[in-house]
């Protein structure tokens, strides 16, 4: 399943809700479609109580809940890929669409966690840059909640910026609460996978490594632009085999396979697992050599239009714009 973060185009962002993609290019209202299934074929007369519970606005909220709500879930994605083939036009129980074309939505960043995971250094071709050789350990460093956006928004590339940078990269989305987790058992702690844009102010960052840090070069708004969905954990039997890809202008930027991390994600789930992770929690597992660092002709300006592709999810699509000037 691809789950979404959705509303309608001109709906404001405080109605925004869980939806699941019926058929290629439907998206369905969850909370909405699972009330309709509960009350009209489960004749459960609380149905709209028990889905505003089991499908939360959140997706990180509908993890929180558990394995009820995954079950609910496949009920509720049963009926309407069912009704999205035989009835599309069917209502719900407040007279609202159960089903939208996707090119009438807006998407959100899927999942909005308590922590965000990222990892340098992990592919072979990265690491033959100068300094950047991998360690005894996954290079893992914060990116901040509020340098996420979603599909189809503007990555804002900050005054003064001149070498500004994107990475494409296979996101774990943890799916339950844990801790020192084994590698033979982190499969079952995760919920699925999405893409992330890891976004570097490359020129920050040389001027940040001389007081032995990395901080603003990573996290400015709109930095990590995440999406456009969750893919769920059964749609991906082997992410360990998937082909990334980066394209700016429509010019292959970045090419490269999760076959050939240095820390696979069992690995990394493991480590990062010495603390607690939690229901929603994401781990962006790093990214193949590429973009600036190989060109410096490829950093990025105002107007251009990355996609970041992984084989079996999606692809995010962003445009870069210049921070107005105050």
């Amino acid at each position: 399943m691809r789950l979404v973060r959705y509303s309608r185009r001109h709906e404001p962002a405080a109605l925004a809700r869980m939806g699941v993609f019926v058929g290629h290019d439907v998206i369905a209202d969850l909370r909405a479609g699972y009330a309709l299934y509960l009350v009209e074929e489960a004749e459960n007369p609380k149905g709209r109580d028990l889905a505003a519970i089991y499908m939360p606005p959140y997706l990180a909220q509908f993890l929180h809940v558990g394995e009820p709500a995954w079950l609910a879930l496949a009920d509720a994605y049963t009926y309407l890929a069912g009704l999205a083939d035989s009835a599309p036009d069917t209502a719900g129980l407040n007279g609202e669409a159960l089903f939208l074309p996707a090119t009438d939505c807006r998407l959100y960043v899927p999942v909005r966690p308590s922590k965000l995971i990222a990892v340098g250094r992990n592919y072979p071709e990265y690491t033959r840059a100068p300094g950047r050789q991998a360690g005894s350990v996954p290079a893992g460093f914060i990116k901040t909640t509020s340098a996420l956006t979603g599909a189809g928004r503007d990555i804002v590339r900050p005054t003064g910026v001149a070498q500004l940078d994107c990475e494409t990269e296979l996101a774990v989305v943890i799916g339950k609460k844990c801790k020192n987790v084994a590698e033979e058992e982190a499969c079952g702690v995760i919920a699925g996978y999405t893409i992330v844009n890891d976004i570097t102010a490359r020129d920050v960052a040389v001027v940040e490594r001389q007081g032995g840090h990395l901080f603003l070069a990573k996290t400015h708004d709109t930095f990590c632009p995440m999406g456009p969905w969750l893919t769920t954990r059964d749609e991906i039997p082997d992410p360990m085999h998937l082909a990334l890809r980066t394209r700016v202008n429509g010019e292959l930027r970045q090419s490269g396979n999760t076959k050939d991390m240095i820390w696979p994600i069992a690995k990394l789930v493991a480590y990062f697992s010495q603390m607690t992770l939690m229901p929603g929690d994401v781990i962006a597992t790093g990214s193949p050599g590429g973009g600036g660092l190989a060109n410096p002709a490829w950093y990025l300006q105002a107007g251009d239009v990355i996609e970041s592709e992984v084989e079996g999810i999606g692809v995010l699509k962003n445009a870069v714009v210049d921070e107005p000037r105050a």
